[in-house]
């Protein structure tokens, strides 16, 4: 079922003239979904514990007890993950109007309209974009370990989305941007 909605997806997109493959598709929503996990870990307070023992004993019969940062919980992730696709709903289809790439357009930024909605034309599709949140939802489900291990790492970096939907899940083709190596100061061979 779902592969010939995918097929009828993007029939329908070429006929109103859009052409773009579900790889792009999905890189755009690995990405929103990686920034909406952000903007939803960064709400919550960082000092917080979470106790994971479990049902551990020790050799002399008592729990093992061992707490960890809540935002760095397997627990906390794995839930975050499963509701953070419906955030997918705020989200919109658009190609640029300058080159005609496609990308996905969060129609509320800040309370206030997305002020880059000016530079896109949006892509009508006949599941109002239902489909994002089916993509999202794959793509969690073919890289939850990749989510969970990058987001449970000390320090998260700026190019998150990269590590994850680039050269974890491989939906898109960016690298990190790589430092300037500093000539000034090496001796010569």
């Amino acid at each position: 079922m779902l592969a010939k909605t995918l097929i009828l997806f993007g029939l329908l997109a070429l006929a109103q003239g859009y052409s773009f493959t579900s790889r792009e598709v999905k890189c755009h929503v690995c990405k929103a979904t990686v920034a909406e996990l952000e903007e939803a870990i960064a709400k919550e307070d960082p000092h917080k514990m979470a106790d994971v023992s479990g049902f551990r004993l020790d050799a002399q019969g008592n729990s093992i007890s061992k707490r960890v940062r809540l935002i760095k919980s397997e627990m906390f992730l794995t839930e975050l993950m499963e509701k953070i696709c419906e955030k997918m709903d705020d989200y919109l289809k658009a190609t640029y109007k300058s080159n005609g790439k496609f990308t996905l357009l969060k129609m509320i930024v800040n309370g206030q309209m997305n002020p880059d909605s000016s530079l896109v034309d949006f892509v009508q599709d006949g599941d109002l974009n239902k489909s994002l949140g089916h993509f999202c939802n794959e793509v969690l489900e073919d890289n939850d370990e990749a989510f969970i291990k990058a987001f449970q790492a000390e320090e998260l970096g700026n190019d998150l989305d990269i590590k994850i939907c680039s050269e974890q899940a491989k939906y898109c083709n960016e690298s990190p941007i790589q430092e300037e190596y500093n000539f000034d100061d090496k001796e010569e061979l």
